[in-house]
């Protein structure tokens, strides 16, 4: 069993060395030696061996541990030596050790009486060894470094005394070939060869060996010295391995810096990669000092360029420069740089970000304007850098003009304000127009060309002037335009510079500032006559509306939607489709606040500014501008009779208006969740009660005018109804009067308790969100799915006990079809483009689309007529309840349903309350106005689509088109923001729309703000801006407010030619017409008309023809008024110009492709027969886009290709210009109705004004349960 024991313990090397300690040395001796016998001094002898030989290998163990740590390599050789020479006296210390640690009682006892307590046993050696090879490693390191030291102190001491020899350098060559060689010789031979060649001369110098001898002297000396022993002895003795080179030596060190620097130069030697990478590290250091150098040369370059551009700009008096006009123009250089038709292109990139600071008073001084500038700059590339001088010069010529305009509108202002004495903030614009006319007439032909025209455009809108002007020839058009476009006028005074000149005699503009479109444009059936009141009832002035019941609370919401301000609308223009809440003018569409509507009878002050600005153009001389001044304040004169007149119809309308806003405060009061409708039966029960029903049969009168009883009444109806009451009241007190008493009883009797006022406030701002998200979303309608949703989820957490909800959306497609285009975002797989027909036999959404009103269901489970998209519910969880809300258009029409249910709210009352479902209401009607607005936008960009691709096919001088749309900026909507939308692509001819349109705010492109102006007075401008000659052209309302603009660049050439000038202002003029035309029908002011057979599909096909077919319309016109003796003129020709010719060859392929006849209209003998009264019918009954139509497009289009546009516009024929014009607006329309062919579908839908918006989108937000669909 000891045996096994110690078997076990030998296995182990760590428990053999600790056996050492506790055993005897006998135990050992049989350990190792196993059964046999030795004697006591054999075992003494083999146990001291035994003995020194562990500590000896222990000692080496800890030894090399210490070394290795403290001084890694240094000391490797010390092991070995202190171990062998200190075998025996670690042996004999280590005994005495062991012995003087046994302590008794296993206590430790403290060491020296220092308080350390003692190492365990056998340990103590350990630390000893530790100690003195530390002492040992740190001596060794010490002599070592101050070996180094006193090499390093002396090397530089002999560089200090001993100069390098400089001919060492002859060595280093750049040969690659000899390179080896010459390392080899530098390294080994040289060094010491080169000494003892210097040794050898110095040596035959001595002997006197050097000198010449003559003939037969002596020559001992010289036998006795052996040159070649003494050198080959030389190299022996100095062998580099045994004695090395003297260091001293001044070629030798010489030889040594010319050999490290062919190793370093060198990089193809053996084993040289280490010079390779510390040469590329040289190398590309020195490039980067080089490049670094460059760049310093350039930064400073670029610096006195800054500061020579700094003096262009128009400075403030202490010599500075606003921070906003330098921030203005580095955003407009990336703007204008910004490559917007090649998405993947970055374009320029400023080294840091652009900021923008609303301190309009930061100024630059030159050197801070240098450093500001030069940091957004200073990595631009050459041409970019270029391009930005001479864009900064631009914008500085820019705000120098604009700084001269702005001391033109002083004046100009005050005279506004002199001309309106009554103070009634509009003139005439009829009789400014004829006074500029006057004024220009009078003007030399020097100051003429600096001026233009008062007859035509654009001091003119397109729409006051003859159509024929556009499509006449140079002789025609220069009649039209001098024949005078006003009334008649007095004799005009003289003009002088003199700005002195006596006031009006207390007149004022005789402008109306009524309603621009009036009844013009509605269809007979649909104008609405109101009586107006005389000026003797109407005495009493404006309303108080703090009277009638309604609280502060309505006025501050009015004042915060901009409604409490100067309305201009005409006594007659009642609202027909108005928004709930905060919403614009029936017939005005997006922000317009702040924005003047043209009127082509009155103009406001930002409009008077605009067309003087206009009209003195770019280059009109001070002296002209005071001229202008005095003869406008002598020249515009309006009687007493007109003025009063004036007076009288502007306190009509104020009053009007005043009526207006207390009906919709009162309409919002009575609808407190929002819905946009009011019971009848509630109004006529508080209309009865109205003087305890003494007025009875007057009301009952009034509710006559709303035709065919209806259960609910919207806004325009309730505005209907309460006129006609007030109209067939007795006038007691005037009419103000009982106005004022039937809307504070009808408020009285409104009255609602706290809480319902509270939910009604939320439910206002929300549904507001909705109508924000349509304005701002940028024609698309994802952000008013998102606000839709939104809304729901939030009314349903405060006003529905929290409620888990879903909602979708679905539009109809025809009418047999819904399309569920949104959805709640874990609806989507079962919902999202899911259709619902008439024939499935569940549809509780086509019932509330026939009925017109909601549909509830409280328990869908039981109800059986709904359907369930998700089919993976169990029948018993189809727990809850749905709602369906039809979804209709200004003119009644449904357009689709929403849809909400409570399929995921695992409460039992889970239905739907009243006054939810008036809310829905309102969410519906809110969204299909929001509906309506976005396919309003869309179509209108689908029209400056078609009529910027035939302007570019006419007018190349035209170099860029963009599009812009207006949005409110702010919560208050106080200002606009221009978003940029689509802009024209040079190469296709067609427009592309923007897949993250910008935002462009006043305040952050000042120098384009020729576009605001646009916009603020809704008139077209002309103006140079960036060197570029800009027109800017308002997108208008049927309210005559702009929408948008559109911006075209002529290049830096300047003026259009004459016929593409004629071009433009044709387009412009049914660009309007068109936009006008498709906003009446959307918000059903008028009725869709059909004149060519391809309008008839409806839909976004309709639109995209709608400019062509606008502008064949007044082609027609134009042809129709021309008479025999206008075609008299083509038939006298006997041998006409090519032109001419070619014109009538055109118009005759067009209605007559037949190839029989082609021959005939090759000879003009035969061509100018066909000029008749038939050719003229055939001409105004010719529809492109019929069917029957087959016309040869190839033979047309080479026709036409031979006719230079501008030859046909020289050649002066009205016959042959109208003729031209309405054959390529044939062939535009043909090709466009060919594509539309060509891209139907098989099922086209038949919606007449529904246009999608492509593709649907899911919503996201707070998403439930897929809806109990439709």
């Amino acid at each position: 069993m000891r045996d096994h024991k110690i078997q076990k313990k030998r296995s182990d090397p760590t428990s053999q060395l600790n056996t050492f300690e506790s055993i005897s040395y006998k135990q050992l001796l049989k350990i190792s030696l196993g059964r046999c016998f030795v004697s006591n001094s054999c075992l003494f002898l083999f146990v001291s061996c035994l003995n020194a030989t562990f500590f000896l290998f222990n000692a080496l163990q800890h030894v090399s541990g210490v070394l290795l740590t403290h001084t890694h390599t240094r000391t490797h050789s010390l092991n070995h030596t202190m171990a062998a020479s200190s075998g025996c006296d670690l042996l004999s210390g280590s005994m005495q050790l062991a012995s003087s640690e046994r302590v008794p009682g296993g206590a430790e006892p403290d060491r020296e009486g220092t308080g350390e307590r003692a190492p365990p046993p056998g340990q103590g050696w350990k630390l000893i060894l530790d100690a003195q090879v530390h002492r040992k490693a740190l001596e060794l390191q010490q002599r070592k470094a101050a070996e180094l030291k006193r090499k390093r102190e002396a090397g530089e001491k002999l560089e200090r005394r001993v100069a390098v020899d400089m001919l060492a350098s002859d060595w280093f060559t750049p040969d690659k070939q000899t390179a080896h060689t010459r390392a080899y010789l530098l390294e080994g031979l040289l060094p010491t060869l080169l000494p003892g060649l210097e040794k050898l001369l110095t040596e035959a110098g001595n002997r006197q060996l050097l000198e010449e001898r003559t003939p037969g002297g002596q020559a001992g000396a010289e036998q006795e010295f052996n040159p070649i022993n003494y050198l080959a002895q030389h190299l022996m003795r100095n062998h580099p391995k045994i004695c090395p080179s003297d260091p001293s030596h001044p070629y030798t060190r010489g030889l040594r810096q010319v050999l490290q620097q062919l190793k370093e130069e060198q990089v193809d030697l053996e084993d040289n990669r280490l010079v390779q990478l510390k040469l590329q590290v040289r190398e590309t250091r020195e490039e980067r000092v080089r490049a670094e150098r460059v760049r310093s040369q350039v930064g400073e370059m670029r610096k006195e360029a800054l500061r020579a551009q700094f003096t262009e700009w128009s400075l403030e008096p202490d010599q500075t420069l606003q921070l906003r006009l330098v921030q203005n123009a580095l955003r407009a250089f990336l703007e204008i740089s910004s490559p917007d038709l090649s998405p993947d292109s970055s374009g320029v990139q400023y080294d840091r970000e652009l900021d923008s600071t609303d301190d309009a008073q930061q100024t630059l001084k030159q050197e801070h304007f240098e450093e500001y500038v030069f940091s957004f700059i200073a990595g631009l590339p050459t041409d970019d850098f270029e391009r930005f001088l001479l864009h900064l010069s631009l914008c500085a010529q820019d705000h120098r003009q604009e700084e001269h305009r702005e001391r033109w509108r002083r004046p100009f202002s005050q005279l506004f304000q002199d001309c309106d004495c009554a103070k009634t903030g509009f003139l005439d614009r009829r009789r400014v127009l004829s006074t500029l006319e006057g004024f220009y007439d009078g003007c030399d032909e020097s100051v003429r060309v600096t001026l233009h025209n008062p007859r035509s455009w654009p001091v003119r809108d397109p729409g006051e002037l003859d159509s024929t002007i556009f499509w006449n020839g140079p002789s025609e058009a220069k009649e039209k335009e001098q024949e005078p476009a006003g009334e008649t006028q007095e004799p005009s005074p003289p003009i002088t510079a003199s700005t002195e000149t006596e006031p009006a005699n207390g007149e004022e503009g005789a402008g109306e500032p009524g309603d621009p479109a009036g009844d013009e444009g509605r269809p007979p059936e649909e104008r609405i006559e109101i009586e107006e009141t005389d000026s003797d009832e109407s005495e009493e002035g404006g309303l108080d509306l703090t009277t009638l019941g309604l609280g502060e609370c309505c006025l501050s919401q009015l004042e915060s939607q901009g409604r409490l301000h100067k309305v201009t609308v005409p006594a007659d223009a009642l609202p027909v489709c108005v928004c709930p809440l905060a919403e614009p003018d029936p017939e005005s569409l997006g922000p317009h606040r702040g924005v003047s509507a043209f009127d082509h009878r009155a103009m406001d002050l930002p409009q008077f500014l605009q067309l003087l600005d206009t009209f003195l153009g770019e280059a009109a001389p001070d002296y002209v501008v005071q001229s202008l001044v005095g003869y406008l304040r002598v020249g515009y004169r309006e009687t007493e009779q007109e003025r009063l007149m004036r007076l009288e119809k502007t306190r009509k309308e104020a009053v009007l208006a005043q009526r207006r806003l207390a009906l919709d405060a009162l309409f919002e009061k009575c609808d407190n969740e929002g819905s946009g409708l009011l019971e009848r039966g509630e109004l006529e029960r508080a209309l009865s009660r109205y003087k305890e029903g003494a007025e009875g049969g007057a009301i009952s009168r009034a509710w006559q005018c709303l035709g065919p009883p209806r259960p609910s009444l919207t806004r325009g109806d309730f505005h209907v109804l309460l006129q006609a009451v007030i109209s067939e009241l007795p006038p007691e007190g005037g009419q103000e009067g009982g106005f004022d008493r039937l809307l504070q009883f009808l408020g009285e009797s409104a009255e609602r308790s706290l809480a319902e006022r509270s939910r009604g406030a939320k439910r206002r701002k929300w549904l507001l969100q909705i109508h924000r998200a349509a304005l701002t979303g940028g024609a698309s309608l994802e952000p008013v799915y998102r606000a839709v949703f939104q809304t729901l989820h939030r009314d349903a957490e405060a006003h529905g006990n929290n409620k888990l909800i879903s909602a979708s959306i679905a539009l109809l497609e025809g009418n047999e079809r819904l399309r569920y285009t949104a959805c709640t975002a874990e609806d989507a797989p079962y919902v999202l483009n899911k259709e619902l027909t008439r024939d499935m036999a569940k549809g509780v959404s086509f019932t509330a689309v026939d009925d017109g009103k909601p549909v509830h269901v409280p328990r869908v489970r039981l109800h059986g007529n709904v359907q369930f998209w998700n089919t993976l519910r169990p029948d018993e969880e189809r727990k809850g309840s749905f709602v369906a809300v039809p979804l209709r258009d200004p003119c009644g029409r449904a357009i689709g349903v929403l849809g909400v249910d409570t399929l995921r709210e695992p409460q039992e009352r889970n239905i739907f309350l009243r006054h939810e479902i008036d809310f829905y209401q309102g969410v519906g009607n809110m969204f299909s106005l929001a509906f309506q607005h976005v396919l309003s936008l869309k179509n209108i960009l689908c029209i400056v689509d078609s009529a910027t691709s035939w302007l570019y096919s006419r007018a190349p001088s035209v170099r860029s088109v963009t599009t812009y749309l207006m949005e409110p900026a702010g919560e208050t909507g106080s200002d606009y923001t221009l978003r940029k939308m689509m802009v024209l692509d040079s190469q296709t001819g067609r427009s592309r729309l923007l897949s993250s349109p910008a935002s462009l705010r006043r305040r952050d492109h000042l120098f384009r703000d020729y576009l605001f102006k646009c916009c603020d007075s809704s008139e077209a401008l002309s103006c140079v801006a960036y060197g570029e000659q800009r027109v800017a052209v308002p997108l208008r309302d049927p309210g005559g407010r702009a929408l948008g603009v559109v911006d075209l660049s002529c290049g830096q050439q300047g003026a259009l030619r004459p016929h593409e000038r004629r071009d433009l202002q044709g387009m412009v003029r049914m660009v309007q017409a068109a936009c006008c035309q498709l906003l009446r029908e959307t918000s059903g002011l008028a009725r869709p008309s059909r004149l060519l057979e391809a309008e008839g599909a409806g839909g976004e096909e309709r639109v995209a023809l709608l400019f062509l077919r606008f502008m064949l319309e007044d082609l027609r016109g134009c042809v129709r008024r021309l008479d025999h003796q206008s075609f008299a003129e083509l038939k006298s020709y006997k041998d006409p110009p090519p032109v001419v010719h070619q014109v009538l060859r055109a118009v005759l392929l067009m209605l007559h492709p037949h190839g029989e006849e082609t021959p005939e209209i090759d000879r003009w003998s035969q061509c100018r027969l066909k000029v008749n009264s038939d050719l003229v019918r055939k001409v105004l009954h010719f529809d492109p886009t019929a069917r029957s139509v087959q016309v040869e497009r190839e033979d047309l289009e080479a026709c036409l290709a031979g006719i230079p546009r501008g030859e046909v516009w020289k050649h002066g024929s009205l016959p042959a210009e109208h003729l031209y014009n309405w054959v390529s607006v044939c062939l535009s329309l043909l090709e466009q109705a060919e594509k539309l062919r060509q891209s139907r579908e098989p099922a086209p839908s038949n919606s007449d004004t529904l246009q999608k918006d492509p593709p649907p989108r899911q919503a996201t937000g707070r998403n439930l349960m897929p809806p109990a669909a439709l």
